[in-house]
């Protein structure tokens, strides 16, 4: 088998024509010295899907940072125009790659047109071997000379099919190694369709501001400290992506502007001598038609890519302005926050320094028992009260969500607690200065009848008399309790103090 298959390929070289020497297979063009070679396609996605990869980052860095004025739609546009110019570069870098793919296209051909000639030899010798087997059986005297003819035939077309079945497996290896799902053209325009904004960039929607939340509230500021300091840590994120990204198109740019030089040099040599080194002119006219399609596309990868670094640059720039906005909010931000905290502390104060005043008048100037200890009582709930409102208006956001819910939970209590409020009422009205005290002989008419008494205590919600019965009354040793809401839902009276008979 080794035999056939070392035939074969002998077979193939020798009939198919020398080809003439081209202007990059001769010594004198040395095509590796006048054109660097283009990165592989492996590189060129390589590189195309880091610049897609750090636009997408600084998209969502525009859009998630918390600061006024620091990104707008010419900063978006910036990021677009970057990510423009490296589809340019990719696409440019493709058709170099194509361009120097060209010489294995013309293999390919050589090939195919060697295939269609082994199937014409092979039609042929199928017919030679029909015709001597014809001849075999209508010449039976011929048999032995047309056996040899026969024999020769038949190895002829074993040989041929051979080399048909060597040239076949040849093209199906070459058509799976350029699949065309790993075209390189079709891979940048999938990428190119994943990015809306690079179909029409004029169009391109400015970028959506954070909305306003409300400005007030010390937990408000507390939670746009706590965002500008994200915000500080997305910018540097964003800040150290870019520079990496700047200095590989920087070396990017110096290799391609490196290789244009010998291309030029090579250039001027043959504008100058077209018979240089005693060429033909048709190979150094060849060559140069060659090399100056080759600048055109290198000079295509080259403008983009320049482009691609200064915009890249530019945008390096503008993030450490862009920091300092940030930093200038958060300091500003951690000022007022300073500030509300100060007056939340200077309100507790006052808050706490009046209820100390409070109790320091109520114990000097209150003898009375139960009056000062429901004065004290009182103190305690109006300093509680004024902590809790003075905390939830500095720590909420939303005010007239605040006053509303207010509203409805004081409207519930209210309900729920009517006859305990209606009894409150009541004892501010008996301790009033023309109210009753303890002593005081009183008669009330309540829900379950009238009741002559002397009070002997008077609460908060309730008022207790010792009830007196008879003419002339005397204590009859039971305690009669009523709520102080009979002050408005029954009659109440107070008896005139006796006066002792002269």
């Amino acid at each position: 088998m080794s035999v056939l298959l070392a035939i074969v390929i002998s077979r193939a070289g020798a009939q198919q024509p020398p080809a003439a020497p081209s202007a990059a297979q001769t010594p004198a063009a040395k095509p590796d010295a006048a054109a660097a070679p283009a990165r592989s396609a492996d590189q060129v996605m390589a590189s195309l899907n880091r610049a897609l990869g750090w636009y997408r980052q600084a998209r969502i860095v525009m859009r998630s940072v918390d600061g006024s004025g620091v990104f707008g739609h010419a900063d978006e546009q910036t990021a677009v125009r970057l990510l423009g110019r490296a589809f340019d570069v990719a696409r440019g870098e493709a058709a170099l790659l194509a361009h120097d793919a060209a010489p294995a296209s013309g293999a390919a051909a050589r090939r195919a047109e060697q295939h269609k000639k082994v199937e014409t030899a092979i039609r042929q010798d199928e017919r030679e071997v029909e015709r001597l087997r014809a001849r075999l059986k209508a010449e039976p005297e011929k048999r032995s000379a047309i056996d040899r003819q026969l024999a020769a035939a038949q190895n002829q077309l074993d040989l041929d099919r051979a080399r048909l079945e060597f040239f076949t497996q040849l093209r199906e290896l070459s058509s799976s190694q350029s699949d065309p799902d790993d075209d390189l053209a079709r891979q940048i325009d999938a990428l190119q369709e994943s990015v809306p904004e690079l179909r029409s960039s004029a169009s391109a929607q400015p970028v959506a501001a954070a909305p306003a939340g409300p400005s007030s509230g010390t937990w408000v500021m507390i939670q746009r400290l706590l965002s500008l300091q994200r915000s500080r840590s997305r910018l540097e994120e964003l800040e150290a992506a870019t520079n990496d990204l700047g200095r590989r198109l920087d070396d990017e740019a110096k290799a391609a502007r490196a290789g244009i030089q010998p291309m030029l040099t090579r250039l001027a040599a043959l504008v100058k001598d077209p018979t240089d080194s005693g060429r033909p002119l048709a190979d150094t006219q060849r060559e140069f038609r060659d090399l100056l399609e080759r600048r055109k596309l290198v000079v295509a990868v080259v403008l983009p890519l320049r482009e691609e670094a200064a915009l890249a640059r530019r945008y390096a720039g503008d993030l450490k302005g862009w920091n300092e906005v940030v930093d200038r909010e958060s300091w500003q931000a951690i000022q007022g926050l300073a500030l509300d905290l100060l007056g939340v502390v200077v309100a507790l104060a006052v808050i706490l320094v009046c209820g100390v005043l409070w109790r320091v008048a109520v114990v000097r100037y209150v003898a009375d028992g139960p009056r000062r200890r429901l004065l004290l009582t009182t103190r305690s709930a109006v300093v509680t009260l004024a902590v809790a409102l003075v905390l939830v208006f500095h720590f909420t956001s939303e005010m007239a969500a605040l006053v509303t819910a207010l509203g409805f939970a004081a409207a519930g209590i209210a309900f729920a607690l009517q006859n305990v409020i209606l009894a409150v009422a009541g004892y501010f009205t008996m301790v009033a200065p023309n109210g009753i005290r303890v002593g005081d002989r009183v008669s009330l008419q309540g829900p379950f009848g009238y009741v002559h008494g002397e009070v002997a205590e008077i609460g908060f919600v309730r008022i207790k008399l010792l009830e007196l019965s008879g003419e002339p009354l005397k204590p009859t040793g039971r305690v009669v309790v009523f709520p102080n809401s009979v002050v408005f839902t029954g009659s109440f009276f107070k008896d005139p103090t006796e006066t002792p008979a002269s």
